[in-house]
């Protein structure tokens, strides 16, 4: 939703004469002069820092009255949380309406029930340049520049970007030789996204060829990277919407995840749904927070790692709220955001998550298949240096049966310790002994796997050809 759309539907909840309407903004200048603007025809419009609820029921007007209560304050909020609520609870359309802007709707859900929680937009990338060339017009006149600082401070508040440009631009004057704006821009949204505590800029993305087997999602993915442009669009694609990666430990979902980022040129951002529980006064402002900047950021992918540890079927309140954001954000965002999750076991995940339609699909990354193995130890083996060709990896794939793609990595990086340790080049026979060695997680939870692959065949689509996968069910 842009900011036109966004002022529409506040016009539309003024006019319905909704009691109280909440609006999560941390730019609260552009959003009471839109206020102002909306009201202007039909009423009176008065903005105010502290707000007596008293002196609103009794004002008389023959035009109906929006109070604006702008920056309003978490410690106020909790004072008036009472007139709060009961103001909301009113059947009548009143002759006044109150509009509380502040960054977070922090107060009992109680309260909540009755009054609409409005999340501002972020500047779209139109309101970013503009914004750009009003505070460095007379100081970079590179309008390609320009467009490209545009697209960098997506995410970002009017706020946040002009306290950016305004240092960058101070740092520039003091060094001659400073041509940088796009990666200071960059570095400094990290650091604003990760004070919001609950996402992360990976960079620490990886090349789809570093990922072993998974050739049926590859593909999948492939048919899906152009999907994002005009073309698609007037062809009458809509852009993918997310994917769930199910699978044993150790086995490259999280890999997957980075990999998508790197082959579709795309941000990665981390949701930290730990950091989200954790936010003591409102894991729900933070959660959409977070939302609205991987909307703003798109397109973009947002990962979800082991998303089954935030949302189990027997939650609490809490939990379930928090579903709930997510699961409208999933069904309604119009942005070109892409949602990655990954889990390593899924049937505990509550059924409204799963069902069809939320994802655009759901992949099992099973344990790799024999010729996957002897790519992943190739893989790990390049990585480091050596060359492939000086092993034997179809013998280092036979002995490794039922190894994740983890536990192999770990048995390379064992050799390469043991063998510099005794000076020596490493071997196919040194990678041998880690690997006998090793206990597979198979051996350890050898049902569980199982009784999770009986599940997988028939509720998800498998990452490795499924001719490969016709081993593990035979039995």
């Amino acid at each position: 939703m842009n900011e036109s759309s966004f002022l529409s539907h506040v016009a539309l909840r003024l006019k319905a004469g909704e009691p109280v309407v909440w609006i999560e903004s941390v730019d609260d200048d552009w959003i009471v002069e839109g206020v102002k603007r909306i009201v202007g025809a039909w009423g009176d419009c008065r903005v105010v820092e502290k707000i007596d609820f008293e002196a609103v029921d009794m004002g008389e007007s023959k035009r109906r009255v929006v109070w604006v209560w702008q920056g309003a304050m978490q410690a106020d909020i909790s004072v008036a949380e009472k007139a709060l609520l009961m103001r909301s609870k009113r059947l009548r359309a009143p002759s006044t309406v109150v509009v509380l802007v502040s960054p977070t709707s922090v107060v009992r859900p109680a309260t909540l029930e009755n009054i609409p929680i409005l999340s501002a937009p972020l500047p779209s990338l139109e309101a970013r340049q503009a914004l750009i060339k009003l505070a460095l017009g007379a100081h970079v006149k590179d309008a390609s520049l320009i467009d490209q600082m545009g697209f960098a401070t997506a995410g970002m508040s009017r706020l946040q970007i002009y306290r950016v440009l305004m240092r960058i631009l101070i740092e520039s004057r003091e060094n001659a030789e400073f041509n940088s704006w796009i990666p200071r821009i960059t570095e400094e949204k990290k650091q604003l996204l990760a004070a919001n505590l609950s996402l992360d800029v990976v960079d620490d993305v990886t090349k789809m060829s570093e990922v072993g087997g998974a050739d049926e999602l590859k593909m999948w993915l492939s048919e899906r990277s152009q999907a994002f442009g005009v073309r698609a669009r007037e062809f009458g694609l809509t852009p993918p919407r997310g994917v769930l990666l199910v699978g044993i430990q150790g086995c490259g979902k999280s890999l997957i995840a980075k990999s998508i980022a790197n082959a579709w040129g795309f941000p990665l951002l981390r949701l930290d749904m730990t950091a989200i529980f954790s936010a003591s006064d409102a894991p729900d402002a933070v959660l959409r927070h977070a939302l609205r900047v991987a909307d703003a950021m798109s397109p973009a992918i947002i990962w979800c790692d082991e998303i089954e540890k935030a949302f189990a079927d027997n939650a609490d309140t809490t939990t379930r709220r928090l579903l709930g954001h997510i699961l409208n954000w999933m069904q309604e965002r119009q942005s070109s955001a892409f949602f990655v999750a990954t889990a390593n076991d899924v049937r505990h995940l509550p059924a409204e998550l799963m069902r069809k339609g939320r994802f655009d699909e759901l992949f099992f990354l099973d344990l790799p298949d024999l010729d996957s193995r002897a790519q992943i130890f190739g893989i790990h083996l390049k990585k480091r240096g050596r060359n492939p060709d000086d092993f034997d990896l179809h013998r280092l794939a036979m002995e490794s049966v039922n190894f994740s793609g983890a536990e192999i990595e770990q048995a390379v990086v064992a050799a390469l310790f043991t063998a510099f340790n005794r000076q020596k080049g490493v071997s196919t026979e040194g990678i041998l002994d880690e690997l006998h060695d090793i206990v597979p997680l198979y051996k350890q939870r050898e049902d569980d796997v199982k009784e999770l692959r009986e599940w997988a065949s028939e509720k998800t689509r498998h990452a490795a050809n499924n001719a490969r996968m016709l081993s593990y069910f035979v039995h």
